[in-house]
């Protein structure tokens, strides 16, 4: 709940003193799009690599790139560079949840590696198969 209240605070104090621009684009993948899938889905996997639950690494993914749109609304780029955007885009928002959908489809079907006695190895030069004994 905290962070809720943090979230809107500091929105409401970032608009006071800046003025919001939205952005003119389009939902057409570029190479901005690609980040925000890319960022999205890599942030998922680092919150459930951490330990988070599922609810959890969608909500704290989900507000970095709000708060990344918030940035880019605020800060231009002409005057501040990297650290600026062009506008808030919901289009980047809608990249940004494709990527933590990806990202959470991928983590529930793909299931952690068993452990197993037997191991497969493939290398340039041949195939090898090796049986633990514990």
């Amino acid at each position: 709940m905290w962070y809720r209240i943090v979230m809107v605070l500091l929105m409401v104090i970032t608009m006071s003193f800046s003025q919001w621009r939205w952005a003119n684009d389009s939902i057409k993948m570029t190479f901005d799009k690609e980040a925000h899938f890319t960022g999205s889905f890599g942030l998922y996997y680092l919150f459930k690599s951490k330990g988070f639950t599922n609810k959890q690494c969608i909500t704290y993914t989900f507000y970095l790139g709000f708060t990344k749109e918030c940035f880019d609304a605020l800060l231009p780029w002409e005057k501040y560079g990297k650290i600026g955007g062009d506008g808030f885009s919901k289009y980047d928002l809608y990249y940004n949840i494709a990527g933590i959908g990806t990202a959470y489809i991928i983590d529930r079907l793909w299931k952690p590696k068993e452990d197993s006695r037997w191991e497969r190895r493939f290398n340039y030069n041949g195939f090898s198969i090796i049986y633990r004994i514990y």
